[in-house]
């Protein structure tokens, strides 16, 4: 199970779940992200960049769900960035409906676009930030972006899963309490199973032409991921 990436597609990433499955869902998530150390971590490589010296025009979340996180790193960091936009990405209608009501930020524009089509000619330097988004996808669709990010001369953090069996268990344990919604306790275990082990993500990188990063493991069974412009070394 450990040594090769499970590539059956979570609840989530269909359409067979009604609006108020969705919604809650995303608060389970953003219960997860809170208590087990979700936007801590984005918090923390978030910072890595910036004391890197890399000062973004805008901020990116693709796959940005409910909006939880992108808000966090918002209130993290707006004084650091007063100039930035903030912009959170997701196919999922539903998802951007639920952010704009609950994680509204100040000023964060929700916008319905497949992070496949996002366009850096918006006013840089861009920064994108993915929390739980990659390991939805095959290894040649994240090279792909990656070399966008690369050839754009945008930065990139990233904050994933790690598969492991204990991330497994553990996330089995809650799923099954009382309570847990079918989509949740379908998904998050799944979610482990499609993560990646540390030499995956050195392989993708090396394949999209990326000579500098900065790779961090995390509590929980996170990878934390900063890609800076690669004519910046640090």
């Amino acid at each position: 199970m450990w040594t090769e990436r499970s590539m059956e597609a979570e609840l989530l990433d269909g359409n067979e779940f009604s609006r108020e499955e969705l919604f809650r869902n995303l608060k389970e998530l953003r219960l997860v992200n809170h208590y087990l150390g979700g936007h801590d971590n984005s918090v923390r490589i978030m910072k890595t960049c910036l004391d890197a010296g890399f000062i973004p025009k805008q901020v990116i979340d693709i796959g940005c769900g409910g909006g939880d996180s992108l808000e966090v790193l918002q209130k993290k960091f707006s004084d650091r960035l007063p100039g930035t936009g903030w912009t959170g990405c997701d196919l999922n209608a539903l998802c951007l409906e639920y952010a704009r009501k609950h994680h509204p930020g100040k000023g964060i524009r929700y916008e319905e676009k497949d992070f496949r089509s996002i366009d850096t000619t918006l006013e840089g330097p861009v920064l994108f930030h993915a929390s739980l988004f990659f390991h939805h996808f095959p290894e040649e669709e994240i090279i792909a972006f990656l070399r966008f990010v690369r050839e754009s001369g945008s930065a990139l953090i990233i904050n994933d899963l790690q598969r492991h069996p204990l991330a497994w268990y553990g996330i089995r344990i809650i799923a099954s309490l009382p309570g847990i919604s079918r989509l949740f306790r379908n998904d998050a275990p799944l979610s482990v199973k499609r993560g990646f082990l540390r030499s995956e993500w050195e392989s993708m990188l090396d394949k999209a032409g990326f000579s500098y990063r900065n790779i961090q493991w995390a509590w929980a069974f996170r990878y934390l991921i900063y890609l800076p412009p690669q004519n910046q070394s640090r």
